[in-house]
């Protein structure tokens, strides 16, 4: 009788020790030590900081570590539903293929889109943030591209300059390409392997064409400090043709050691502090969460050195400010349901930052017939099932540029993608889209606070979607360097051999005027989910500061953020490298702290 309550308690729970849930048995009794056990680090997400800083953190056997996602599984190695196919071995005696095990779409490269597309997602306009083990980094493009040095030196925070984060971007990479294979501009040990997929798409190799025509130049190496000429992106894709992100890298092998649980489906609401009563400290405690299945009843899991919170910019700072840490008069408007405010930090959920693009769509003659698009039904064929090759190893595209304002302005302040066919829809013509995005947005005054609605109970009012105001293009000077940037691509397209292999349909040549480029935009631009800023690092002199150099929340003991929310400002370039980075330094700072 005693086992068969264990058990109903695992199957409610979803509760699960070493990750994989392979025999029932090596899970039984563990879920009453969840609200038993004193863990040392509760890490709140488990997206690509979470599985980071769970390796790094569990490395210590002596250290009893937590790790909290609200999502479920996602890769084969976790179980995940989405199974697309196997990688197995080929006897070539007798022609025979033999599975070893399952892949999901979040493995296999060019299912990025139907990953990001279909897969769970949180309900935050207008966000796309997937809710699932593993993050963003199991539904991003894959490019892996750091930013330039001056991004971190105007960090201005104490050992955050490029000198300092170089080691951890390093610590990250393992470049896979031979010829960097002796470059000092790039990590050869790290446990995320990068290289570049190209060339093999028509519509790359004639665009690089197009470009040194155009007077162009080539880069050999997209994570130059260098921001500037057309080549091909490095992604993080390893050996095996596989995406290699944290949950894969990092989570996999921390998931074999018994000092580290996993509790998936789990949404924590808040942290719980208290009051020590001889100093007057607020010290972290642990954390509240409720199950999805069952929303109305909470747990809490304890936390004897420190909780960290790396759930996202747009999560991060919902639970600080259901915690009670935020602008206290803000936050008296719901003393119904938060009681007590522990810190007067105005800056939570402000700074709120994101990369923005528009979509370009132009008729390519030349695409091969066979080409598919993202909503095809890819095939999982022998090649790639046996030596990880072929078209279904790479996200689909492997080339872009980084657009200067015009020809002779040898600085770059777009940067665009070449992608084949249409994101977001099927065209009855053979296509290719170019997405260009502003890598260095205006300053601006983007928001994050809780929903206006106290919710009807304080499960209904803890569920209610955070409010984001992002208003895009909302600065003259974005409206104006998008226009430059599609103006420049035009420019590029109209060299040999693009210019007689493709023209512009959406939109269309008629629409050439920086008015009606302007006005086409103001409908048309869409944001990334680069989120960042929403807990900023800095000094407590600065009203927007959440947390410090050492990334603890001010007014708060043992309570840290470790995500992309503590970004002062964002890098130009996609965010998910400087995203894994912050994890690797932030996982070194509570260790050497403790």
């Amino acid at each position: 009788m005693k086992y068969f309550i264990v058990l109903l308690l695992v199957l409610y729970c979803g509760y699960y020790t070493n990750a994989v849930i392979g025999e029932l048995i090596d899970v039984l009794g563990s879920i009453t030590d969840l609200l038993l056990k004193n863990y040392d680090y509760v890490i709140v997400g488990g997206g690509s900081s979470g599985c980071i800083l769970a390796l790094r953190l569990s490395a210590d056997s002596s250290n009893k570590v937590l790790l909290i996602e609200s999502g479920s599984r996602s890769t084969g190695y976790f179980h995940g539903p989405d199974v697309i196919g196997t990688k197995g071995t080929l006897d070539g005696t007798t022609n025979t293929y033999t599975a070893s095990r399952k892949l999901t779409k979040y493995e296999v490269p060019l299912y990025w889109q139907s990953a990001s597309i279909t897969g769970t997602k949180w309900n935050y306009a207008p966000s796309g943030i997937p809710k699932i083990l593993g993050g963003s980094g199991t539904h991003n493009g894959m490019v892996f591209q750091r930013g330039v040095q001056a991004d971190y030196n105007n960090w201005g925070v104490t050992d955050w300059s490029w000198t300092d984060v170089k080691p951890y971007f390093e610590k990250v990479e393992k470049i896979l390409d031979s010829d960097l294979s002796g470059s000092g501009n790039h990590g050869h040990s790290g446990l995320i392997q990068v290289k570049e997929v190209g060339p093999f798409d028509s519509e790359g190799t004639n665009f690089l064409t197009s470009c040194d025509n155009a007077g162009l130049p080539f880069n050999s190496d997209f994570n130059s400090n260098t921001r500037d000429g057309c080549g091909y992106f490095q992604f993080n894709i390893n050996s095996d043709g596989e995406r290699s992100s944290p949950v894969q890298e990092y989570l996999e092998t921390a998931s074999t050691r018994s000092n580290l649980d996993i509790l998936i489906d789990a949404t924590v609401v808040k942290v719980n502090i208290e009051i020590e009563l001889l100093t007057g400290n607020k010290v972290a405690k642990g954390v509240q969460f409720f199950r999805n299945n069952d929303p109305t009843t909470f747990y809490n899991a304890k936390a004897t050195k420190e909780v960290i919170l790396s759930a996202g910019a747009l999560n991060s700072p919902k639970i600080l400010l259901q915690s009670g840490i935020g602008n206290s008069t803000y936050l008296s408007g719901y003393s119904s349901r938060i009681p007590t405010v522990y810190s007067n930090l105005p800056g939570v959920g402000k700074n709120l930052q994101n990369h923005f693009l528009a979509f370009t769509v132009w008729n390519y003659t030349q695409c091969p017939i066979d080409r598919p698009t993202y909503y095809s039904t890819f095939t999982q064929d022998l090649v790639y099932s046996t030596t990880g090759t072929g078209i279904l190893s790479t996200p689909g595209y492997s080339v872009g540029a980084w657009l200067r304002p015009n020809s002779s302005y040898a600085d770059a302040e777009n940067v665009m993608l070449v992608l084949p066919a249409t994101i977001g829809s099927v065209t009855a013509f053979q296509a290719i889209t170019l997405g260009i995005s502003i890598s260095n947005p205006a300053p601006n005054s983007h928001y994050l606070q809780l929903s206006a609605s106290l919710g009807a109970s304080l499960s209904a009012f803890y569920q209610s979607a955070p409010v984001i105001s992002f208003t895009l293009l909302n600065q003259a000077a974005d409206v104006d360097t998008l226009v430059r940037g599609i103006k420049e691509s035009r420019r590029i397209m109209s060299y040999p051999p693009m210019s007689t292999l493709a023209t512009p349909v959406v939109p269309d040549a008629t629409i050439d005027t920086d008015l009606e480029l302007a006005t086409w935009l103001s409908t048309n631009t869409h944001p990334h989910d680069h989120w960042v800023g929403t807990a900023k690092m800095g000094y407590s002199n600065d009203t927007n500061a959440v947390v410090d150099n050492h990334l603890r929340v001010f007014g708060i003991k043992k309570l840290r953020v470790i995500d992309a929310s503590i970004m002062p400002k964002l890098p130009h370039s996609l965010v998910h490298a400087t995203v894994m980075m912050i994890a690797e330094k932030g996982a070194d700072i509570v260790l050497a702290d403790n």
